[in-house]
């Protein structure tokens, strides 16, 4: 079965469409968990799934590397790309397994002796570690049974079949809390039948697009090659999680589980900007995998411009919105201490966006290992700086620390891909976002000052980003705009 290739505009939007419908999902049931569940239990459940996130790493980097192989077998035999998948699939099983009882083991020492919780809560994270250990396998056979489609190119199939297992991966546990089942065990048991159904699904669409026979193939030649390139993505996923969740750990045992929720909070609502550069990011990995090094560059440059001129005004308008955004969703008691938070990790995540682009450029283009390398070199600092921090601020420390990571990580990714001069063309736009936080942080939202400079600062925003766009989308856009205006008149 050979599947024309889409043009990554196309998949991009349908990319996007996924995660925004997963997004909105997320703002509505977030509110609903709170006031069931309580702030505490919301984010000793948080910890749940970053855990379960964690240990993700035992697929050994299999759901990146099956993607990346049968990207680059997109004009081979259907022969040979299920021999890929089932090779894959065979060592994931087993490796979830494996990591499955670690977890087990791992998970309940801390939740006992590392993490501050007391009480019925403790009782309750002990009681649900089976329930975590059966999810881990699951996990990382839907992250290789996406890799396959994502490697196909399938990106209408595998964002329903995402959005599907998100739905029922939030509403399930939902549901289970109206019942009056708001212990841990019963949330993550709900969450898991959701998970399950979503693993079946994707594998029927996997069975239609890779495609598969009825007969497994298995393909010995083909574990080296896996086990080479899976193992740098296994040294990313053994780090990059600590780089990015270590924090709620670290302040659910400096500071206890409200802490956690009062950066969780924020947290998830800013990453949650990013969907446009990581339905991007997911789009390019495939085509990219298979251009030659000249064009498969250039495409990774155009695309880190496009998203700093998409991402500045977004990033200035969250600034500007975000803590009245927060009194609306959790709250004003929730709001007055996570918005600060938030203005602080909108910052950084302006930098970490563009950075998506050079990091899928050298896993695509076979340098997984530079990636990894990066972050290892990162993690010693990062964790001492982390710790000074949350000391001395408290969350907001837990946030500055996370900004300083991803800016060195950024340089170091440009550095890296010698993307550089595409970066610089780009750097202009934090200018304005620097503005932008320094007025919604110092200035009352319902003062005329502020409401007039944050006009200026999104308009600013908006005349940059049109103007620092490639030559050709400018000219697509002004092509788009005169066509409607003429069929108007």
């Amino acid at each position: 079965m050979t599947i024309p290739h889409p043009s990554i505009a196309r998949s991009t939007l349908i990319n996007l469409a996924g995660a925004v419908i997963s997004s909105a999902l997320l703002l509505i049931t977030v509110p609903l968990f709170l006031n069931l569940i309580g702030e505490a239990r919301y984010g000793v459940l948080a910890i749940v799934w970053l855990l379960l996130g964690y240990f993700g790493v035992f697929d050994l980097g299999f759901g990146r590397a099956v993607a990346n192989r049968i990207a680059a077998l997109h004009d081979a035999s259907a022969e040979d790309r299920q021999g890929v998948f089932w090779t894959g699939l065979a060592i994931s099983a087993v490796t979830g397994l494996v990591g499955g009882a670690i977890l087990y083991l791992l998970g309940g020492w801390l939740f006992a002796h590392v993490l501050n919780i007391h009480g019925a809560l403790r009782t309750e994270a002990a009681n649900a570690m089976p329930w975590l250990a059966l999810a881990l396998p699951l996990a990382i056979i839907i992250s290789l049974l996406a890799g396959a489609l994502e490697g196909r190119q399938a990106f209408t199939a595998l964002n329903s079949a995402q959005v599907f297992g998100t739905v029922l991966f939030q509403l399930f546990p939902l549901g289970t809390a109206y019942a009056g089942w708001i212990t841990l065990p019963y949330l993550i048991a709900a969450a898991i039948i959701g998970r399950l159904l979503s693993a079946l699904l994707l594998f029927a669409l996997c069975y239609r697009y890779v495609p598969l026979s009825p007969r497994p193939r298995f393909a010995i030649s083909q574990v080296k090659s896996l086990l080479h390139y899976g193992g740098w993505i296994t040294v990313t996923g053994l780090v990059s999680p600590i780089l990015t969740v270590f924090d709620r750990f670290l302040l659910g045992a400096k500071l206890g589980m409200v802490a956690v929720t009062t950066y969780t909070v924020p947290f998830n609502l800013v990453l949650r900007l990013s969907i446009l550069p990581a339905s991007l990011q997911t789009a390019l990995f495939p085509r990219l995998a298979m251009e030659e090094p000249g064009k498969a560059k250039h495409l990774a440059e155009r695309a880190l411009i496009s998203i700093a001129a998409i991402m500045t005004p977004v990033v200035v308008v969250s600034l500007l919105l975000i803590k009245p955004f927060l009194i609306i969703w959790v709250g004003e008691a929730l709001a007055g201490k996570a918005s600060p938070v938030g203005q602080i990790l909108l910052l950084g995540l302006w930098i970490n966006t563009l950075a998506f682009i050079p990091f899928t450029y050298l896993q695509s283009s076979g340098r997984p290992d530079l990636p990894a390398k990066f972050h290892v070199l990162e993690l010693v600092p990062y964790i001492v700086i982390l710790w000074q921090l949350i000391d001395r601020y408290g969350v907001l420390g837990a946030a500055w620390a996370w900004d300083m990571r991803v800016f060195v990580d950024a340089l170091l990714l440009f550095w890296a891909s010698q993307t550089f001069s595409a970066f610089k063309h780009a750097a202009a736009g934090i200018l304005i976002v620097i503005g932008a936080f320094i007025v919604s942080v110092k200035l009352p939202g319902d003062t005329v000052l502020f409401l007039g400079l944050a006009v200026m600062l999104v308009v600013s925003s908006l005349g940059w980003s049109f103007t620092s766009l490639p030559h050709d989308i400018q000219i697509g856009f002004r092509r788009r705009v005169l066509l409607r205006y003429s069929r108007k008149n």
